[in-house]
Parts: C-alpha cells; sequence; structure tokens
C-alpha cells in the first residue's frame, strides 16, 4: 500500500528535511505509507550494523543486526511484518542457495521468504562477485555479468511476489570523487556499478535506490560526517560499511524509491 494525498506529502517533506542535514534521522513512522508484509534480502551492505546488536535468530556469520538499513525503514513505514534475511557475503547465487558459513547453520536461500502476500522487498546485491576495492576498477565484462544476474534475481522476485514493490539498491560511496584516499584514487568504478544497477532496475520492473550519488560521506571523511567506516570503525560497527547515521541515509533514500 502506498502513501497518496496530503499523507505522502507531509512524508516526503520529513524525508527532504532530514536529507538537508549531516546526520539523517528516521522518518516520522505515523507519517508514512503502510506495508504488511516487508522482505530485506541482500549482502553485508543490507545485513551489518551495531556488532553488538545482532539479530539472535540469525546465523552469526551473517551478521545481521537490529539496527541496519532494513531495520530502520521497517520501522520507518511501521511496516506489520518484518523479514530479514540478508546475509554478508551474499552472492547473487545465494538468492536461490543456502549460504553456509562458520557460526551457525547455513542462511537459507534468501528469495525463499518471498510469499505471494510479500508487498514490499528490497535487496543490495551484486558487489560481492567482484569485491568491494575491485569495484574501483570494475570491468565490461563483470559488469555485464552483474547485470544478467540480478535481472534474473529481480525477475524470480516478481514471480514469487507478485503484488510487492520492488527497490533495487546501489552502494554507498567508499571514496571521495577527487584525491587520495588511503592510497586509492576513484577511478569511476562506483558510478559504472551504480548506472548499472539503475539500468537493470528499470528494465527489470523494480524502483532504484541511488545511495552513492551523495558525495562528502566516504571513508575518508571526519568522524562526524562520514557515512562509510573506514579499516577501523570509531563506533561498534563493522569496518568499511555503513555507519548508524549512513544506515539511516540509506533508509531515507529507499524511502523516497518507494514513495516515487
Amino acid at each position: 500500500m502506498r502513501a497518496t494525498g496530503p499523507r505522502r506529502i507531509a512524508l516526503l517533506t520529513a524525508i527532504a528535511a532530514a536529507l538537508s542535514i549531516t546526520t539523517v534521522g528516521a522518518v516520522p513512522t505515523e507519517s508514512a505509507p503502510r506495508f504488511d508484509k516487508y522482505v530485506a534480502l541482500g549482502d553485508s551492505a543490507a545485513a551489518v550494523g551495531s556488532v553488538d546488536k545482532l539479530k539472535p535468530d540469525s546465523p552469526r556469520f551473517c551478521r545481521r543486526a537490529e539496527d541496519n538499513y532494513p531495520s530502520v525503514l521497517a520501522h520507518t513505514l511501521g511496516v506489520t511484518e518484518f523479514v530479514d534475511v540478508s546475509c554478508s557475503g551474499a552472492k547473487p547465487s545465494n538468492m536461490t542457495a543456502p549460504q553456509y558459513g562458520m557460526n551457525g547453520p547455513p542462511n537459507p536461500p534468501q528469495l525463499d521468504a518471498l510469499t505471494p502476500d510479500t508487498d514490499l522487498v528490497t535487496i543490495t546485491i551484486g558487489a560481492n562477485d567482484v569485491g568491494a576495492f575491485n569495484v574501483n576498477v570494475i570491468t565490461d565484462q563483470q559488469l555485464d555479468t552483474m547485470r544478467a544476474r540480478v535481472g534474473a534475481i529481480l525477475d524470480d522476485i516478481h514471480r514469487r511476489a507478485p503484488h510487492a514493490t520492488v527497490v533495487l539498491t546501489t552502494y554507498l560511496r567508499y571514496l571521495p570523487p577527487h584525491g587520495n584516499c588511503y592510497g586509492i584514487i576513484d577511478h569511476g568504478g562506483g558510478q559504472r556499478l551504480t548506472d548499472a544497477l539503475r539500468e537493470v532496475a528499470a528494465t527489470h520492473s523494480a524502483r532504484f535506490a541511488d545511495s552513492y550519488a551523495k558525495t562528502g560521506h566516504d571513508i575518508c571523511q571526519p568522524p562526524d560526517t562520514r557515512w562509510v567506516n573506514g579499516p577501523v570503525p570509531d563506533t561498534p560497527t563493522v569496518p568499511l560499511h555503513a555507519n548508524l547515521a549512513g544506515q539511516e541515509y540509506l533508509a531515507s533514500v529507499i524511502t523516497i524509491a518507494v514513495l516515487d
């Protein structure tokens, strides 16, 4: 179910205000549209959050946190039922095959969480086939492979949850667009990956949440500005992944995509 009229305008106004400040707060739930069942899919960019707030029903190797962006989004939208099956290290193949790790039972195929009554799905997937920093120099062949794999996943989501609003996300910006950051220079791979994911969303009936576009919050920014941790986080979150402000920003960008 989507917000319309004054309710939709109120929520967009709240999000716009949140996005105008450095640390993004959750949008008030009383202004949010309502969904009956939200399923979150994806890799560590979706799964992780605070390392001391892991979800007890999750395999430990998934590092699925109670304050990851899907959890923030579920709270923001006030969903009736929230199912989070995202898992660190997940690849496109783990959407339809189990994922195994050292601590805990396997994470079941993520798409198995979808049911015909699912009405909201978010998914962040694709980068693990390349590697976080290898994305910076991603090749055309890798992009073509990623397009095919993610496109097939989106088609399968639509088959399993035919009435769902589906949102495909990209990844936060790790590097500044100019200059040296931890000895690395941005070669444009993150933008190329984002553009490819946007294309896949457009051709497979999904909405797209572009969390890469906004600059000034990469791993080389000051602690009170960055949304992505460097190699050594200054909070109990995961290196080279979103901190709590980053999780809230991701949720806000996806909320806009849901309402678009």
